[in-house]
């Protein structure tokens, strides 16, 4: 578990850093958000299946998957509407303080 709220700190870390990156530093911000993603898919998976019986891990994975492709459906838009109506870095800086809050409100309970 404190891999993961590493993982969120450090993924809400180099989000709200975007608030002050230049163009180079937003790509390189970019690239190690989604290196970060890449780590957290097995991180999690393997969570889910030390976590849950293999007669419901099959549901469970099923439901995050389609609730992970119902906020990208949301989120993409909201996204693309920020970042028109203000700049990327305003965007992904937001983004990274949602998701600091996010992982608060989900961490301190554990």
């Amino acid at each position: 578990m404190r891999l993961l709220r590493g993982l969120t700190a450090l993924l809400a870390s180099v989000l709200i850093s975007a608030l002050w990156a230049n163009t180079l530093g937003l790509v390189l911000g970019y690239l190690l958000v989604n290196l970060l993603l890449a780590i957290v898919e097995p991180v999690l998976s393997n969570y889910y299946n030390q976590l849950l019986p293999s007669a419901q891990r099959a549901t469970l994975l099923s439901v995050s998957s389609m609730i992970f492709s119902l906020m990208m459906v949301v989120l993409f838009p909201v996204m693309g509407w920020l970042i028109e109506w203000s700049s990327f870095a305003v965007a992904f800086g937001g983004t990274g303080m949602v998701v600091l809050v996010c992982g608060w409100l989900v961490f301190r309970r554990q």
